[in-house]
């Protein structure tokens, strides 16, 4: 379980986040939604370590974020980010061989089917669509092993199908007993694909 518990945090005299606390659990797929502002990204990044919070606490699987270092933190969990930044002209394969294979899934390749990238393997990804890049990137999160996967708005760029596609992945990753938290303002057309919905007023 993720725990999230007494959860502060502050940008400057910005409070973001004052006494929230929240849970995930293992095969559960949680929607977090919100409007702009409302600290979603943050929340991902203080569930990740990137970031500290004031005061409170945020464990994994009964472990404090705060107290493990990074390749503690990426045993436990994944991010895809809304916007990994892809500024250096590697191809897709090489972007998704970066994991050592320690790190990797049994089977990454069946991620990279799934969303469409065998096309594009020898393509460089600074010269993919945003989409395509967005898939990539979840592509590279989703072949991370790990107990649980934080999805910044992974439909943000995607048509329909690749959208459908996606929702397929989470709910095979629920059927494997991970924790899948997603940050997405769609909620309407999505909300039924999930077990539970965090809304950040």
């Amino acid at each position: 379980m993720i725990n999230i518990s007494s959860l502060s945090f502050s940008r400057g005299s910005h409070q973001i986040f004052r006494d929230f606390s929240a849970h995930i659990d293992t095969g559960e797929a949680v929607l977090l939604t919100g409007p702009n502002g409302t600290g979603k990204s943050t929340l991902i990044g203080l569930i990740g370590g990137l970031l500290q919070p004031q005061s409170g606490t945020i464990e994994i699987d009964g472990l404090s974020v705060a107290n493990l270092n990074a390749p503690a933190q990426a045993k436990l969990r994944s991010i895809a980010p809304q916007r990994r930044s892809f500024t250096l002209a590697f191809t897709v394969a090489e972007i998704l061989h970066v994991l050592p294979k320690k790190m990797r899934v049994a089977d990454p390749s069946r991620f990279v089917s799934k969303l469409g990238l065998q096309e594009l393997l020898s393509k460089k990804v600074t010269e993919l669509s945003i989409g395509q890049q967005e898939r990539v990137s979840l592509a590279l999160a989703l072949s991370q092993e790990a107990n649980y996967y934080l999805l910044d708005e992974p439909f943000s760029a995607q048509d329909i199908r690749s959208t459908e596609v996606i929702l397929e992945i989470i709910q095979e990753l629920k059927t494997n007993k991970k924790g899948v938290l997603v940050i997405s303002h769609n909620q309407d057309a999505i909300s039924k694909y999930f077990d539970r919905v965090i809304s950040l007023a």
